[in-house]
Order: structure tokens, then C-alpha cells, then sequence
């Protein structure tokens, strides 16, 4: 009779699921995937609700779903969009959650604040001005994507817990693109056929939503924090998995064949060492220095990345990038004050694009002057001093050794990355946005290690 007692408990639950297995069967199972749909959807606003870092992690990774699944193999054909349309749902999620943080308007930070009349004007002057209005709020979605992370990570990571998770996520990330280029390679016939094209072909790299040089802006940016981090960690278990990581983004950025990328990381590490070089870090600096020398002797790229870099002057694309330097002056001088709108360049430019594409100055400043004219460029600029300045200030006036060296890491992965924007046109994309903008909120959470565990 127990049994019958039990079945009537859950002879709702039963009908419920026979009538789901019924309408599922009768309807090629489409109200099955919709119940599903349903209970994610409510799953979700749950944990990005009850815990927002939940979203940061979520959102970084689902990044990886149209290199893993794409659509097409054409770079510029459709994809699945799992990254934006996730974004626009936690966006409306977190809205509502962040009301009661907005309305009191004397606790927004300042690098904050500075975002509203940089969007607000940048979409308005553009949707006046520009010829191709789809690119401008194309475009524009992008920038607003850095704003929401860099929003998300000041209200959200509130704990050392939570700071440490976002930066293993972040070492994690730079892994997952690393080996995602490697399976680019074996899909060439195999890693020694794949490098045999990079070097006759030197630009092979494509995992959907990015090309070589791109994929190198994200090694920029990440190798010098993980190399702080990798002296900031005690635990040699936790040392070692970081070691293993950072090699793997070495032999990444290598893969790419990226001329800025490597010039900018180079540049990034030089000054990095100014503050490494003492006398408790010469064993790891002595450790690290051969682990990329191995990494450089046995990559068959190395002597084409020597080659690129020695004749830099002589190729094709530096002159293009000359050329077109001086076409986006020369819009801009013609537009000084609105610009011309994001991605609207081209239309001003004597040279021939293809219809699909809409290029980039491949300079921060130039692009600046030349889509938001002087005016947007004041309020753009005005964010990354507001949020360099107390992330430098915090370095200097950090006492831990450890700390301190940790919060240069940081500091110097985002000079890093915005010398490699004099050269590739990175932050007006989404993906290379949102992971920059979550290092830099990151950066200026880093005094949340001084807490107690």
C-alpha cells in the first residue's frame, strides 16, 4: 500500500511528463525543446540574479560556441550568436538588479559615469550622420558590451573568492583560444601540415569570430597579468598549472604570426621586467626566460616571425595601413567635430573594400577622430585615463610586495593592449571589448586580496 500512497504523490508529476513525452512526439519534439528553453530561461535569471559573477564566466566562455560550432566556414556568412543574444538576456537580468546601484548617482565611480555621454553621443551623431547606419549601431553595440562588463565586474566580484575565480577564468580563457588555434592547425591535415601552411601562407589563423592578428591582441593583453599572477601564487601545484598556461599562450601568439601583436608584447614585457628585476624573482625570471626560449627553438614560425618583423617596411600591408592612415586624416578634417559614424570609414576612403567589409583605421586615435570626431574622442579618452590613473595610483601606494607585483601585471596588460590598437583595430570588436574591459575591472579590484579568506 506504501507504494500506492507514493504514486499518489507524484501522479501530477507523472501526467505532466507523459503529456510533455506526448506533445513532444506528436509535434517532432519542438514543445519538448521549448520546456527546456523555459527552464534554462528561468534557471538563468535565478543565478545571474542571486549571483551575477555567474554571468562574467558564463558570457567569457560562451565565446567559444561559434568557433566550436560555426555555421559556415566563411568568415563574413552568419553565426550562431549564442554570445549576443545570451548578452542582451543578462543585460535585461542584471538591469533590474542594478536599479537600486544606478539611481544613487554620487556612489557611480567616475570610470563609469564617463561611459554615458561617450554612447550617448556616439550613437546619436552617428545615426545623423553616417551612410550605412546598420554599422554604426553594429558598432556601437560593441562599446556598450565593454561598458555592461566593466559594470558587471565593479558591483558584482565583492570577495577575494570571487576576484581569484575571475582571474583563473581569465588565465583559463587564454588556454581555450590557445588550443582552439591548435585545432585549427589539425584541421589542415594535421599540426605538421598546419604549420607547413602557416609558414607559406603566414596568415592561416581563423576561428570564426577572429583572424591572426586578432587572436594575438588577446595574448597581448593576457600574458603579462598571468606572468603577475604566476608570481603573486604560493602554491607550487598552482604555480605550475599557471607555468603550463602561460607557455601555452607563448607558443599561441607565435602561431598567429602577428607582427604588432608581438612587437606590442614585447614592448609590454620590457617594461614589465623594470619592476621584476630583483633579486627574490631572478629564479623565476632565469626559469621563464628558458621556457620561452625552448618554446621560440623549437617552433618552426620563429625564423618567419624574424623574417616579417625584419621586413616590416617592405610589405604590402604597412603601406595599405599608410595609406589608409592618410584617407581617415583627411575624413576626419573634412568631419572634425561629428565624424562620420562607426564603421563608415570605408565610404570616405579612396582605396576598393570589398562590399562586406567595413575596415577599421587600425590606429585607436585615427579610428577615434574619424568615426566620433573630436568631441567623442575627448569622451573616450577620458575613460581610459579614468581608469589607468587610480589603477596606477593603487600599484604605487600598494605595501605588499606581492600585491604591488601583481597590480603591475595588470597595469601593464592594458598598456599593452592599447599600444597594440595604434596598430590593429581590436576594442570596436565584441569579444577583444569584453575580455579587456573585464581585466581593467579586474584591475581595479585587486585590493580585495588583502581580505581575509
Amino acid at each position: 500500500m506504501s507504494f500506492l500512497r507514493d504514486l499518489d504523490k507524484i501522479k501530477y508529476l507523472l501526467f505532466l511528463e507523459l503529456s510533455i513525452l506526448i506533445s513532444a512526439a506528436s509535434f517532432e519534439f519542438k514543445p519538448f525543446f521549448v520546456f527546456i528553453g523555459i527552464i534554462f530561461g528561468i534557471t538563468l535569471f535565478y543565478l545571474v540574479y542571486t549571483k551575477p559573477t555567474i554571468a562574467i564566466h558564463l558570457l567569457m566562455f560562451t565565446a567559444f560556441v561559434d568557433s566550436i560550432a560555426p555555421l559556415t566556414e566563411d568568415i563574413y556568412g552568419p553565426s550562431i550568436l549564442v554570445l549576443e543574444i545570451l548578452l542582451v538576456v543578462i543585460i535585461i537580468i542584471l538591469f533590474i538588479k542594478l536599479i537600486p546601484y544606478l539611481i544613487d548617482l554620487e556612489k557611480i565611480p567616475k570610470f563609469i559615469s564617463l561611459w554615458l555621454p561617450y554612447l550617448i553621443w556616439s550613437l546619436m551623431i552617428g545615426l545623423i550622420v553616417a551612410v550605412d547606419k546598420y554599422r554604426v549601431i553594429s558598432f556601437w553595440k560593441n562599446y556598450f558590451a565593454g561598458f555592461f562588463f566593466l559594470l558587471m565586474v565593479n558591483y558584482s566580484v565583492t570577495n577575494q573568492i570571487q576576484l581569484k575565480n575571475l582571474i583563473k577564468s581569465l588565465l583559463i580563457w587564454g588556454v581555450v583560444l590557445g588550443l582552439l588555434e591548435l585545432k585549427v592547425l589539425i584541421e589542415f591535415g594535421g599540426f605538421s601540415k598546419g604549420l607547413v601552411g602557416l609558414f607559406l601562407y603566414k596568415n592561416l589563423l581563423n576561428i570564426g569570430w577572429g583572424q591572426s592578428n586578432y587572436l594575438a591582441a588577446f595574448f597581448v593583453l593576457l600574458i603579462p597579468l598571468t606572468i603577475g599572477y604566476l608570481i603573486y601564487s604560493e602554491s607550487k601545484i598552482s604555480k605550475f598549472y599557471v607555468s603550463i598556461a602561460l607557455l601555452i599562450m607563448f607558443f599561441s601568439i607565435t602561431l598567429t604570426l602577428s607582427r604588432g601583436g608581438i612587437l606590442a608584447l614585447l614592448v609590454s614585457l620590457m617594461i614589465l621586467s623594470l619592476k621584476l628585476i630583483k633579486p627574490r624573482y631572478l629564479f623565476y625570471s632565469f626559469i621563464f626566460l628558458i621556457a620561452i626560449g625552448i618554446v621560440l627553438l623549437l617552433n618552426p614560425l620563429t625564423y618567419v616571425l624574424i623574417d616579417r618583423i625584419s621586413s616590416l617596411e617592405a610589405s604590402g600591408s604597412f603601406y595599405s595601413r599608410i595609406n589608409y592612415y592618410i584617407d581617415v586624416w583627411n575624413t576626419f578634417l573634412d568631419h572634425p567635430l561629428t565624424g562620420v559614424g562607426f564603421g563608415n570609414l570605408s565610404y570616405y576612403a579612396k582605396f576598393i573594400f570589398p562590399k562586406e567589409v567595413s575596415p577599421s583605421a587600425h590606429n585607436i586615435l585615427l579610428g577615434s577622430l574619424g568615426e566620433v570626431g573630436i568631441i567623442g574622442t575627448v569622451f573616450y579618452f577620458s575613460i581610459f585615463f579614468a581608469v589607468l590613473i587610480p589603477i596606477y595610483k593603487s600599484y604605487r601606494n600598494e605595501t605588499e610586495e606581492s600585491i604591488k607585483t601583481l597590480k603591475w601585471s595588470f597595469f601593464i596588460s592594458l598598456i599593452g593592449a592599447l599600444i597594440h590598437t595604434l596598430v590593429e583595430p581590436t576594442l570596436d570588436s565584441l569579444h577583444f571589448s569584453m575580455i579587456f574591459w573585464i581585466v581593467a575591472g579586474t584591475n581595479l579590484k585587486l585590493d580585495l586580496l588583502k581580505q581575509n579568506n
